[in-house]
């Protein structure tokens, strides 16, 4: 069995999947860029096998949606002595006299915060090392790594929906296929989507009656980025989206026809760079392909000995569940469970 296992390291999903119907492919696929950010044809088969069974086992949602986990943790490090900073930018480390070990980080604003024992970046990856360390301090195999890797971009509608529409669909956390697109390689971009339905009674997330809803759909980064000569053209294209979007939701989901939908607001990857300056806006990590899986995954670790990096960008990957499993990783090394 060990070694049916080690042979799989190195392969894909595609060749576990011959003799199967081009319908239960796109099943697969459609399921794993979601859970693995790439599909079968990329994925890595032991990351695979883990992606596809974790909902057998049940998932979860927490009550007060992402705001209600951000305001305990943030709770949490007040209670334990520490300090939270907003709109406090990081602008490169700091090193010792040596030049081996992180001594602090130097804010825009000039002031420099030092650190007794370690410097944790919740940074990706990309600007991790591209900003932080820097191009002089990142070893050369690891920005020639860095420099093919990818991830997706999202664009997210933030919907408000009346409970009897709701009520009506069949479940709150849907994943759409609106189109098989036979006889071609899998392009999320324009295939699926993601709905997720605030639980009913959820007074955190919506008001008595309602349900928040959030729709997300898959876009390249990049896009968002190219030439705009003013916000005007940016905005133009969140309309655009926005309205492709929207037929695609309708089409897959006939139960919305007619309903009381409200879009609230939009978020494209333009947002998420304004919000957290991840390069290009880029969320959701940067998949499990062969090249970024197992052995040769970006870990807690960098070249630096007190600086760590946590987030899903790093082992194991996307996902609240595997972004507490980095920060457990980082903190049990910088302070060892006693």
């Amino acid at each position: 069995a060990a070694s049916r296992i080690l042979a799989l390291e190195r392969q894909t999903v595609t060749p576990l999947l011959a003799g199967t119907s081009f319908r239960f492919r796109r099943f697969i696929d459609a399921q794993l860029q979601i859970f693995a950010g790439r599909a079968s044809d990329e994925c890595a088969a032991l990351y695979a096998v883990v992606a596809l069974t974790e909902p057998q086992h049940g998932l979860y949602a927490i009550h007060g949606g992402a705001e209600a986990l951000t305001n305990a943790l943030a709770e949490s490090i007040k209670k334990t002595g520490g300090t939270i900073r907003l709109d406090t930018t990081a602008l490169r480390l700091v090193y010792d006299a040596s030049g081996q070990r992180v001594a602090g980080v130097t804010l825009l604003s000039g002031e420099t915060v030092t650190a007794t024992r370690a410097v944790v970046s919740n940074l990706t990856v990309w600007d991790t090392f591209g900003k932080l360390v820097g191009l002089n301090r990142t070893p050369s195999e690891v920005r020639a790594h860095l420099k093919d890797l990818r991830g997706w971009g999202a664009y997210l509608l933030y919907l408000g929906m009346d409970e009897e529409t709701a009520q009506h669909l069949p479940g709150r956390q849907l994943l759409a296929l609106r189109d098989w697109q036979e006889g071609q390689a899998y392009d999320p971009e324009s295939a699926q989507f993601m709905l997720s339905v605030s639980p009913a009674g959820d007074g955190l997330r919506a008001p008595a009656g309602k349900r928040a809803v959030i729709a997300s759909f898959f876009t390249d980064a990049a896009d968002w980025f190219a030439y705009h000569e003013d916000e005007s053209e940016h905005e133009t294209q969140d309309q655009l989206m926005l309205e492709k979007c929207w037929e695609r939701l309708h089409a897959a989901l006939p139960e919305l026809r007619g309903a009381n939908i409200e879009v609230i607001e939009t978020a494209t990857p333009h947002t998420f760079y304004e919000q957290t300056r991840r390069k290009l806006g880029m969320v959701g990590g940067v998949g499990q392909p062969l090249d970024v899986f197992g052995t040769r995954a970006f870990t807690h670790r960098t070249p630096l000995p007190n600086l760590y990096m946590v987030g899903d960008t790093v082992f194991p990957g996307n996902g609240i569940a595997a972004v507490t499993h980095s920060a457990l990783i980082a903190a049990n090394e910088i302070a060892p469970p006693r």
